[in-house]
């Protein structure tokens, strides 16, 4: 599956791999997970009002990464014989958001790191 069709989060762990994947209320991933015999921790999901879809945080042990990926290339045919064939759009639509969102989220993080510098310099008079 293609890299901008799920996110693979970096998170300290010697056991497993984070992901984010988009799916559907139906949960159509799951029969595909438990096909490829991979068993997925779903951490969290997020719903954008209007989206038919659902963005959803799991972990999977790192050796069966491989698997969960297989899933999900998978998942994409699925979609489009489930009557989603706006699936694969739609979600690079939604990662392109991401990364603008995580490259704003860096720009801010730099203003306000530069701002705390500037407020520390100030000096105090007691007195």
């Amino acid at each position: 599956m293609k890299k901008d069709m799920y996110l693979k989060i970096r998170k300290p762990s010697l056991r497993y791999d984070y992901f984010l994947f988009f799916d559907t209320p139906e949960y159509l991933a799951d029969q595909l997970f438990i096909k490829q015999m991979v068993r997925v921790w779903f951490d969290q999901e997020y719903a954008k009002e209007g989206s038919p879809f659902l963005a959803i945080l799991c972990h999977v042990k790192k050796k069966d990464s491989a698997k969960f990926l297989a899933a999900l290339d998978a998942l994409k045919n699925k979609m489009i014989l489930c009557g989603y064939p706006e699936y694969e759009a739609e979600v690079q639509k939604m990662m392109r958001h991401l990364e603008e969102a995580k490259g704003d989220a860096h720009i801010n993080e730099n203003d306000t790191s530069r701002e705390t510098k500037q407020a520390g310099t100030t000096e105090i008079s007691c007195g």
